[in-house]
């Protein structure tokens, strides 16, 4: 999972890369799709894989807030 990450976050670097090349040295007016469908395919598709692969061992008890709901309860 971690190479694969490695390699989708190369690809879209190297997309962004190929915007950046339109925009400033060929000046084709291309380079907006191209950069737009990098900002997708980050959102979309490598952020949410990296997440899972970041918190799929993880316990969502570690990261709640505990102290919140206790006292809520109390006043009511």
């Amino acid at each position: 999972m971690k190479r694969l990450l490695q390699i989708l976050l190369l690809i879209n670097l190297i997309w962004f890369g190929y915007g950046l090349y339109l925009q400033y040295i060929v000046h084709n007016r291309l380079y907006s799709k191209i950069m737009g469908f990098g900002v997708l395919f980050m959102v979309f598709v490598l952020l949410p894989l990296f997440l899972y692969h970041r918190y799929k061992d993880k316990s969502i008890e570690d990261y709640r807030f505990k102290g919140f709901k206790q006292s809520k309860n109390e006043e009511d």
